[in-house]
């Protein structure tokens, strides 16, 4: 058994096989709980044990003490490994530890026991992997599986890995063959067709990504994130209902899995089933409360289902988690409009044209409201500079009132003859 040429899926149903023979299917979470990344400071006995130097009469009285001791541990230690599953079941979990560490050297090897405890640790929440955070740690680890490769070539999580690496740098079709290379070695796979998918979508190759992803589900049929990206792609490909089939999917096997609500809501939003999105949202803003964009999109909804104390509450939560936001204004300032909060509406456009002056609709917007404070003045500068930036001050005006006698009606306001020319 070579472990190298494992795929990591393999590596791990081997360990977890060689550790339920011999601790049994109940103890196996026990050892699995305790493989954590180490924190401690390995040096710290042997600095106090040199701060205190002894005689030599009790340095060499210590030394044949812990040589029993150890040889006694040793015999100890043979017999806890001999012992019966039932035995086992009535022991520490270091006792546990250190059987399941010895059988997992025995059958997978050095190499094969520290992949296997690798991935126990990022199931434990330990670092990713497969993280990559810079380009030169890309870039160095292109060179060692490299080196590796060119050691083994069918060491299978070395394309993997490779290929993460030369994906992140932007080397897509490089990317892709050592994926691909994977997959010759190990055809069922499903990481590797899945990691070459995401590539494939990174190109814009959206039916070929679209085939990796279901081949990875076909595979391994609960495999969330590869519903979730394929949902994606199908958002982009505006089928709505087969995306939100793969979101359900991925709820269904990460009920946890904030960003697909998040999606799906958004699809439910479009389709109009305003309750649902809603309820989606919720959901994702209790898993990620720090998430500005789950707040408005809630908003948003609100907003349309005139429920504006809502949606304005939303909307400033959203610029509280972040200040520079500036749809969220946008949208805020059209809420504090519909509620007739006129002088609140144009804080917020103020604010927007601070950070984005270029957004020459909200000139035009500004403008409107100026109309309902009698503000002439103010309203003609923002009229006539949207009008010149080339917006048509007179559809904006329309979208709210179909002529200028509804909005004289409507407000009780009889607006001056130079700006009434401007809207007609």
């Amino acid at each position: 058994m070579n472990t190298l040429e494992m795929s990591d899926d393999e590596l791990y149903e081997t360990g977890i096989k060689v550790l339920t023979d011999k601790l049994g299917a109940s103890e196996v979470p026990r050892f699995i709980r305790q493989c954590k990344s180490g924190k401690g400071d390995y040096s710290v006995d042997r600095h106090k044990l040199l701060a205190d130097q002894p005689d030599i009469d009790t340095i060499v009285n210590r030394i044949q003490d812990r040589r029993a001791a150890r040889e006694a541990e040793e015999r100890a230690r043979a017999k806890r490994f001999a012992a019966s599953q039932s035995e086992i079941r009535r022991m520490t979990d270091i006792e546990i530890s250190e059987i399941g560490n010895q059988v997992l050297i025995n059958k997978l090897g050095a190499a094969g026991f520290i992949g296997f405890i690798r991935i126990c640790q990022e199931l434990n929440g330990g670092y990713p992997r497969d993280l990559i955070e810079n380009r030169a740690e890309a870039e160095e680890n292109i060179k060692l599986y490299t080196a590796s490769l060119n050691f083994n070539p069918k060491i299978v999580e070395g394309y993997i890995r490779r290929g993460n690496a030369y994906s992140y740098i932007g080397e897509h079709d490089k990317a892709i063959k050592d994926y691909s290379e994977a997959i010759m070695l190990k055809p069922n796979y499903a990481k590797a067709y899945y990691n070459r998918g995401n590539v494939y979508r990174d190109k814009v190759n959206f039916d070929k990504a679209i085939t990796d992803y279901t081949k990875a589900i076909e595979l391994n049929p609960d495999y969330a994130e590869a519903y979730y990206n394929r949902g994606k792609i199908y958002v982009e490909e505006d089928k709505y209902d087969i995306a939100i089939q793969d979101f359900d999917m991925t709820i269904e096997l990460e009920p946890k899995h904030a960003d697909a609500y998040g999606y799906r809501g958004s699809l439910y939003r479009d389709k109009g089933e305003h309750d649902e999105a809603i309820e989606d949202f919720n959901t994702e803003i209790e898993l990620q409360p720090d998430d500005a964009g789950a707040y408005y999109e809630r908003g948003k909804i609100y907003g349309t289902k005139g429920a504006y104390d809502k949606a304005i509450d939303d909307f400033s939560k959203a610029l509280k988690l972040h200040p520079e936001f500036t749809e969220v204004y946008v949208k805020r300032g059209l809420a504090y409009f519909r509620m007739g909060r006129f002088e609140s509406a144009i804080q917020d456009y103020n604010k927007v044209l601070e950070l984005k002056p270029k957004f020459t609709e909200v000139y035009a917007a500004r403008g409107i409201i100026w109309l309902h404070i009698k503000e002439w003045k103010n309203a003609k500068l923002d009229l006539t500079f949207a009008r010149n930036l080339k917006v048509d001050v007179i559809a904006e005006f329309h979208k709210i009132y179909e002529s200028v006698e509804d909005f004289e009606q409507r407000n009780d306001i009889q607006l001056p003859k130079d700006i009434v020319v401007m809207l007609k």
